[in-house]
């Protein structure tokens, strides 16, 4: 193999000596805030799953319109996410393998209790963070009540008793060799995992952009839907065609406790859910 001439090899030298010579990029250097810890965790956990995900559009047609004139003649208002996510807790109730977890190798465990992990955004010393907030056993509860716990997460202080409470804020705080040795035990218990992260997930990221989007996540959570933007398109009704309002949704599931058929019969029961608005309708006790 021929050797590269020497004016060559001094170029490339000087070249890599202005290169280690260059001064850094004119910026501002800021800590790394301690609460992002709990993204890189969330992030450590799902990858250990075997996600898979499935797109699919959802007829809301008249969900809306109904919704305003609720409100209208004076009843609670309720947003179109706390619509969707009371009928996923619906769905998810009448099928409760969507919320099985492994415990060790041999056993699985299947909650009677759907503990619904809602993603929202807070606000901590002037930055935006994605936190956790858990409404409890959704499935028993109304669309109104999914709803106001929903606001009143969104104003109750962290640090506190809402979302990331004070020992969530203590725990994210810690080194990442502790932050590891406490997930590795929660992760082997899915009655602490459920105590502390609920037994599926719901995020909404339609409301921060128009036309066609959808969120994929990485979660550690066994069933995730991720609600995106609505849109228009066009569908045959009596042989005619007709706009309807859809919803863009994504269900990411862990495919070493769900496979994909199963997943499937349940979207397509999910969306009856969301259309015949079975929602409204009160909660059995």
């Amino acid at each position: 193999m021929s050797q590269p001439p020497p004016g060559r090899m001094r170029l490339v030298l000087s070249q890599l000596i202005d290169q280690l010579r260059m001064p850094p990029a004119p910026g501002q250097t800021d800590a790394y805030p301690k609460l992002r810890n709990f993204v890189l965790d969330v992030l450590a956990e799902g990858r250990r799953k075997h996600l898979i995900h499935i797109l699919l559009d959802a007829d809301v047609g008249g969900i809306k319109e109904h919704l305003a004139e609720l409100r209208a003649r004076g009843g609670e208002p309720v947003s179109m996410t706390s619509y969707i996510a009371k009928s996923f807790a619906c769905a998810v109730a009448e099928d409760r393998r969507m919320q099985a977890y492994r415990l060790g190798r041999s056993r699985i465990i299947v909650f009677d209790d759907v503990d619904i992990a809602f993603i929202i955004e807070r606000e901590w010393e002037g930055d935006l963070f994605p936190v956790f907030f858990i409404v409890r056993a959704a499935q028993r509860k109304s669309v109104h009540e999914i709803h106001r716990e929903l606001r009143a997460a969104r104003d109750t202080p962290l640090g506190t008793d809402g979302p990331l409470n004070a020992l969530e804020m203590q725990f994210f705080r810690l080194p990442r060799l502790l932050r590891k040795a406490l997930w590795f035990l929660v992760r082997r218990n899915p009655y602490w995992f459920k105590d502390l992260a609920g037994t599926v997930g719901v995020t909404s990221v339609g409301m921060y952009t128009n036309g066609a989007a959808i969120g994929v996540p990485i979660t550690p959570m066994t069933l995730t839907l991720s609600v995106g933007t609505m849109d228009t398109k066009l569908v045959l009704q009596d042989g005619q065609p007709v706009e309807r309002d859809i919803v863009h949704l994504n269900l990411s599931f862990d495919h070493s406790v769900i496979d994909g058929a199963p997943v499937m019969r349940f979207a397509e029961r999910f969306k009856q859910i969301i259309l015949n608005r079975e929602a409204l309708k009160p909660p059995e006790p």
